[in-house]
């Protein structure tokens, strides 16, 4: 019933995984692994190969660092998709995507759950559950949202056959923003992107915000400008949009600030002149933590 595809940074999940999932699915799957050892696929190319090999009519694309927490959520991601408005569910994502690069979550308008892992400062690893919900009753299983977190999410397989331009877009390289591209496909041929709160996951990592991440979201900004902005599942004033845009812009200034100065650190301790510095100034460190004893 559902054809689970994972883009592995090992030749095969871990045992862990598959148990996991053998355990808490509920129906009958399919384990499509996408062997990315070597670095062949990108993670849009990755995802339209485990597309093209699937049997199963609904679809589950997932990280290799997750666990369920919840048992036989197979048989939620089929009850949700009876809505045939329906077109993706995922566990987190945002109501408003702004007319400027923007991530799932920088609008600061959420809904979802997952539990996330990290590591602390005594190098231990704890959990924390995140939970934002932006239903008024509070009592809903699933809510419309503009976009989601790639962690996790499912689309019937039908949609992919019916539509031949639906498909991860081979355009952009890398691993990031297939999730906020294939969402905004799915609400640009008229179905609904959404979040469910009936299944908790948890995500052993934060993923990686480098400046890949951040030049590939301008991409995706230019190819859904005139899309754009995307509100969904919320009301939402004009003035708060503009707020909220405007907040957005103003991270995103700061954060290209930050990776400037990164980037122009990074440059510096790999010049010439830089390791020499550290060779001529070695004996000096010596000298001066002698003296300091």
């Amino acid at each position: 019933m559902i054809s689970i595809i994972i883009c592995s940074r090992n030749p095969d999940i871990s045992d862990e995984l598959k148990q996991n999932i053998a355990k808490t699915i509920g129906v009958e799957y399919e384990l499509i692994v996408i062997d990315n050892s070597k670095n062949k696929y990108t993670i849009f190319s990755a995802y339209n190969e485990g597309v093209r090999r699937a049997q199963y009519p609904y679809l589950c694309f997932m990280h290799d660092d997750i666990l369920y927490h919840t048992d036989n959520w197979g048989t939620k991601v089929i009850e949700h998709f009876k809505d045939e408005k329906i077109g993706l569910i995922g566990v987190i994502g945002g109501h408003y995507m702004p007319k400027c690069p923007a991530s799932w979550w920088s609008a600061e308008s959420l809904s979802g759950q997952i539990i996330q892992g990290f590591i602390n400062k005594k190098n231990e690893y704890e959990t924390e559950l995140f939970k934002h919900t932006n239903n008024k009753k509070n009592d809903c299983d699933i809510i419309e949202v503009a976009t989601i977190d790639g962690l996790w999410f499912c689309i019937p397989k039908q949609l992919f056959i019916d539509n031949d331009t639906l498909k991860f877009d081979e355009s952009f390289i890398g691993f990031h923003c297939y999730d906020t591209d294939i969402a905004f496909q799915i609400i640009y041929n008229g179905m609904k992107t959404c979040v469910c709160f009936d299944i908790l996951i948890e995500h052993f990592s934060y993923g990686t915000l480098d400046q890949k991440y951040y030049d590939q979201r301008k991409l995706v900004f230019k190819k859904w400008e005139k899309f754009l902005p995307v509100l969904r599942g919320v009301e939402m004033s004009d003035r708060e949009k503009t707020e909220r845009t405007n907040f957005v812009i103003k991270l995103n200034d700061i954060i290209e600030t930050n990776l400037k100065i990164e980037n122009n650190l990074l440059k510096i301790r790999k010049s010439h002149a830089y390791r020499i510095g550290k060779i001529i100034l070695k004996p000096f460190s010596y000298i001066r933590n002698f003296t300091s004893k």
